[in-house]
């Protein structure tokens, strides 16, 4: 009974060695390491199984010494069992393939030396202004975000000229807070020449307010409110996918393909509209799009001829760039701190502007220009419709949120404090 014991004994503490190696053996391998495996191994058979053996071969063990081994096949069969079949006991290893998801991060709108940020979302700024000294006149420049803002072009009520309730309202002489008011409302800034000034052309809606001109400078704004520029009728402009909803044309192009027209020399300047009592230094605006494809609007109050325009505009980035309206009447300009969805203020303005940009929130003569927010979440956007091919009358221009998981149109106005 004593030498059963004992055999016994023996042999548990050899099986233990054996299951500690398994043991290990399985943890390298599911670890992909057969290096461990093997100095494992070595380490073990020097220190346990070695000197074990060494002893017990010079001993004679009894019939039921086959219990040495079944407790190991026991062992390795459950071990084997909870692992799976496609994991080899010891230093063999089958081989393990890893699934990586990638998740891709939109870039934020991020700020920028030198331009101070005048409203922002979960994109990123959406608008952001500066000052740009130019020929002893400071011009304050707006700049709107192409990733995070839409724009919209307006109809005034006394020009270009419409009759009663032939544009819609989304397009009208106001700001549609009803519309334009969902998404949020940024920046407004002032349109182009009278009609009377045979500056050029301007379509809204499906309504031709006045016949497109071959080869002057042209802001054209898709249903999306995304904007292209260039010179009508040139090859590629706006763009074979480019479904747009509104022109509006000023004269020629100030910068086209990044250089300053030769029109914009001083001795030009009766190009470039009829100045108060003929004087060509007088107050301007203009619009550019720079590299980045954000939108440049520039205006400066005082004796500003028409290259100094251009010249801020080339400072602030614009690579493209047309003149809107001039004379110390009908530049203006403001932008909001934060998306307005009902009538409000803009606090960043044109210094000595004639009128305060909240003209535009209830009714103006002329036309003009009106920057809306896009929402936070990159997979959704602002459109609107867009037009029917060969439909010859005003097709409204709604807004409405589209892609993925948009939550519905909804907006609750809250009283300002």
């Amino acid at each position: 009974m004593k030498a059963l014991q004992s055999h016994l004994s023996r042999a548990w503490v050899w099986t233990r060695a054996q299951v500690i190696t398994l043991i290990l053996a399985l943890r390298a391998t599911l670890a992909g390491s057969r290096l461990i495996v093997s100095r494992r191994w070595q380490w073990v058979r020097a220190n346990w199984i070695g000197p074990l053996r060494s002893k017990w071969s010079r001993q004679r063990l009894p019939r039921f010494s086959k219990i040495r081994s079944w407790p190991v096949v026991a062992v390795g069969v459950v071990l084997l069992g909870l692992i799976g079949v496609g994991v080899g006991v010891g230093v063999h290893s089958t081989p393990t393939t890893t699934t990586t998801t990638t998740t891709t991060t939109v870039p934020l709108s991020r700020p920028e030396a030198g331009w101070v940020v005048a409203t922002s979302s979960a994109r990123g700024v959406m608008v952001d202004y500066t000052n740009i000294a130019e020929g002893g006149t400071t011009f304050r420049v707006l700049r709107l975000r192409a990733r995070t803002t839409l724009l919209r072009w307006h109809d005034g009520y006394e020009d270009p000229p419409s009759s009663d309730g032939e544009v819609p309202a989304d397009a009208g002489p106001s700001i549609d807070w009803s519309n334009e008011g969902l998404a949020g409302v940024i920046a407004v800034f002032n349109g182009g020449f009278k009609k009377s000034a045979d500056a050029g052309g301007a379509v809204v809606d499906g309504v031709t307010l006045e016949p497109l001109v071959v080869g002057d400078m042209t802001i054209a704004l898709d249903a999306a409110g995304h904007w292209r520029m260039g010179e009508w009728g040139s090859k590629g402009f706006p763009g074979a996918n480019f479904d747009a909803i509104a022109y509006r044309q000023n004269l020629g192009p100030l910068i086209l393909n990044g250089r300053l027209s030769p029109a914009t020399s001083p001795a030009d300047w009766q190009q470039w509209g009829s100045p108060l009592n003929n004087d060509p230094l007088t107050s301007r605006s203009g619009i550019g799009i720079d590299a980045k494809d954000n939108l440049i609007y520039a205006a400066a109050i005082g004796h500003v001829d028409v290259q100094q325009l251009a010249l801020a505009l080339q400072k602030a980035g614009a690579v493209t760039a047309m003149e809107l309206d001039i004379n110390p009447f009908w530049p203006t300009l403001g932008a909001s701190l934060a998306p307005l969805h009902a009538p409000g203020t803009f606090p960043v303005q044109l210094a000595y502007a004639a009128h305060d940009p909240t003209i535009y929130n209830t009714g103006w003569e002329r036309d003009f220009f009106v920057a809306l927010a896009e929402p936070g979440p990159w997979a959704c956007e602002w459109t609107s419709p867009g037009l029917k091919a060969r439909v010859e009358v005003a097709q409204a221009q709604v807004l409405h949120l589209e892609g993925k998981k948009c939550h519905p149109t909804k907006h609750v106005t809250k009283k300002r404090k």
